[in-house]
């Protein structure tokens, strides 16, 4: 009889335990998520957040970075055009002042120091050189044109070294006298900055000489010099 209550308590216990991890299974299937739940959401930091708000999301920070990258090398490429000149433009300037009977010059040492103390030039300027010089009489007036290169220190490369930029500027002037100064600003328009400077009139753009600007923009110093003399 001891035997057959042994084996009696045996059993039923037995059958508890299969009951147990019965149950157990059962609760463990249940608290899995479904599959098509978890294809829908992205785990960031232990956090659910819905596939389609995590893609969006991914999508506008790549057209930001991208729009902001597209911008440096549009800007970069820009600013390259702007100051690369080729050979054969210089070549353009040299014919431009030999077919109407000018002078042209390479370089000219100091030539930028008689403008120092307004823009484009420094405040003080000994020996500053100007390139791609070009004068002569244009419309019975004496005219002068060239290139100043302004050069700064930006950024240490080091002990001993450093980079530097070069802002180009087209310069143009025209000789005009002292006494039309007033009716000059009166007779200005909005075609380009202009300061008398020494009796002369000069404006400049930013950026290489060129040769197709020579003209049309001493034209546009002696058309306002002209309209000053009929407005006196």
């Amino acid at each position: 009889m001891l035997i057959d209550a042994l084996n009696d308590r045996r059993a039923k216990c037995s059958i508890g335990i299969c009951e147990h991890q019965k149950a157990n299974s059962s609760m463990n299937f249940d608290d899995l998520p479904h599959p098509t739940k978890r294809r829908n959401v992205v785990i960031v930091n232990d956090r659910e957040i819905p596939r389609r708000h995590f893609l969006l999301a991914a999508a506008g920070v790549f057209v930001l970075f991208g729009g902001a990258f597209s911008g440096i090398v549009w800007a970069s490429w820009s600013d390259a055009q702007e100051n690369s000149r080729g050979d054969e433009e210089v070549s353009a300037l040299v014919a431009l002042a030999r077919r109407r009977g000018w002078t042209y010059r390479a370089r000219v040492a100091g030539g930028a120091d008689r403008y120092e103390g307004a823009a484009p030039f420094p405040d003080v300027s000994s020996g500053l050189s100007v390139w791609d010089c070009v004068e002569g009489r244009h419309r019975g007036r004496t005219v002068r044109c060239f290139e100043y290169r302004d050069v700064r220190t930006v950024q240490s490369a080091g002990p001993g070294r450093s980079l530097t930029k070069t802002s180009y500027y087209a310069v143009f002037s025209v000789t005009a006298a002292n006494t039309v100064r007033g009716s000059v600003l009166r007779a200005a328009d909005a075609d380009g900055p202009l300061r008398f400077d020494g009796g002369e009139l000069i404006t400049w753009t930013k950026g290489r000489l060129r040769e197709e600007d020579v003209l049309p923009k001493l034209d546009y110093l002696c058309n306002v010099l002209d309209r000053a003399s009929d407005s006196r």
